[in-house]
């Protein structure tokens, strides 16, 4: 199993900068390409945002169904508050790469003002 300790990848124990999602997410990739299993471990983190998660962990979506993040995937040490941010940008995620085009045609209504 690969151990990723994202409170090592980060700046001040946050993960908000998106940037710094990069290297987690490719090292998660390159883990799940062998079907090896990854442990993501949030310990010391204080605080993610939904920018830094999308990148991360919300862009695995694209690449591999959402049954085969579940049985790869293990989180650890998530505090509650993380742990729903988590669970907002994978289910978005989900939605995004399920059809592209028709959420990004919602987004453009909600944003025209075309949905009441």
């Amino acid at each position: 199993m690969k151990e990723i300790k994202v409170d090592n990848l980060v700046t001040l124990h946050q993960g908000v900068i998106p940037n710094e999602g990069k290297p987690i997410y490719d090292q998660i990739k390159e883990a799940l390409n062998k079907k090896e299993e990854v442990s993501l471990d949030f310990a010391g983190i204080e605080l993610m945002t939904t920018a830094f998660l999308n990148v991360a962990i919300g862009n695995l979506y694209k690449d591999y169904s959402s049954d085969f993040i579940k049985q790869y995937l293990k989180l650890q040490n998530v505090s509650v508050e993380n742990a729903r941010r988590i669970k907002k940008v994978t289910d978005t995620a989900k939605l995004f790469y399920k059809d592209t085009a028709l959420f990004e045609k919602n987004i453009k209504s909600i944003l025209d003002g075309d949905i009441k």
